[in-house]
């Protein structure tokens, strides 16, 4: 039996969108074991030596600043390998001693995708689960990294003005704030459901982006350039948007921060990678750029952990 085209290609969409789902099911497992196996080595470490300090244990949940799989612009031959904030070759490495760091984001991780009702069954799975934990009792922090996802890409043509000739983001972009803003209140109300609230939440704001059209390894992106292109920006003030939309992006975030309730803090990661070539391409920074905004995580970490990283 020969299914019509237009079922067909929907069939196939289907199985396609099912193969995605387990093999993002199969790394998150694996990624669950790596983390065990480095919370056992601890253990065995402190049966040597009762003094050995105890790690913070983190839980990371982000988009490609986390999770970054290109060693610059240049697809690693070893898959996966994370060159983001919490890679091994950064925050992982940093503080003394370096944190332990179960990650469960995805790079093309828009808040409305990291925060679905199965991903959220999996974050509260884990915040419930107290083993295997460095302190026995689930994680010390949580890192978050999401809301650019919302933003980037063909739909960033919604929060411009056609026409250019202005140095500020359209009045809609206020709506794509409320809905990433919406998505950290769902974070915040499910970690007290997962009777978690006493762990706090560290995210950051991003920085001043470049519309310059390069893509990731020649095949991912551009996320910025083609709207506005489309919307006639001039490069100057297409940079200067960028600009308006990060600052009002940090503000949103510096008012969650602001109410103690959400036990939420904000590394203010704007100004960072300051230097055009410090940028591999549109919206991701080269390994040193990625390495200095670890630091800036490791700075906020050591501030609420004294002694602890």
């Amino acid at each position: 039996m020969v299914l019509p085209t237009n079922k067909a290609d929907r069939l196939l969409e289907r199985q396609f969108e099912e193969a995605q789902k387990h093999a993002a099911r199969d790394e998150l497992e694996q990624r669950i074991r790596d983390h065990a196996r480095e919370v056992r080595r601890f253990e065995r470490k402190r049966r040597f030596n009762e003094h050995t300090p105890r790690p913070l244990d983190l839980l990371a949940i982000g988009d490609s600043w986390f999770n970054y799989p290109l060693d610059g612009d240049f697809p690693v031959p070893v898959s996966p390998f994370d060159f983001g904030i919490t890679g091994v070759r950064n925050l992982k490495s940093l503080g003394d001693p370096p944190p332990i760091i179960l990650s469960v984001g995805k790079y093309q991780g828009a808040s409305t995708h990291l925060l679905t009702w199965e991903n959220q069954e999996q974050i509260m799975r884990i915040l419930e689960s107290t083993k295997p934990r460095t302190n026995g009792k689930g994680p010390d922090a949580i890192l978050a990294s999401f809301g650019a996802d919302d933003i980037v890409g063909d739909q960033l043509a919604i929060y411009l003005t056609y026409g250019g000739g202005t140095k500020l983001a359209s009045p809609r972009f206020q709506g794509v704030l409320d809905l990433v803003k919406a998505s950290y209140a769902c974070l915040f109300e499910l970690r007290k459901n997962a009777w978690a609230s006493e762990v706090p939440i560290f995210a950051h704001c991003y920085d001043y982006a470049i519309p310059s059209g390069k893509p990731a390894a020649g095949l991912f992106g551009p996320w910025l350039k083609p709207s506005f292109d489309f919307a006639l920006y001039e490069l100057t003030d297409a940079q200067a948007v960028v600009h308006d939309m990060i600052d009002k992006f940090h503000r949103m975030l510096s008012g969650l921060a602001s109410d103690a309730t959400n036990n939420f803090h904000l590394v203010d990661t704007r100004g960072t990678i300051a230097a055009p070539n410090d940028w591999s391409n549109e919206i991701h920074p080269n390994p040193d750029g990625f390495y200095r905004l670890a630091q800036r995580f490791l700075t906020a970490l050591q501030a609420h952990f004294p002694g602890r990283i």
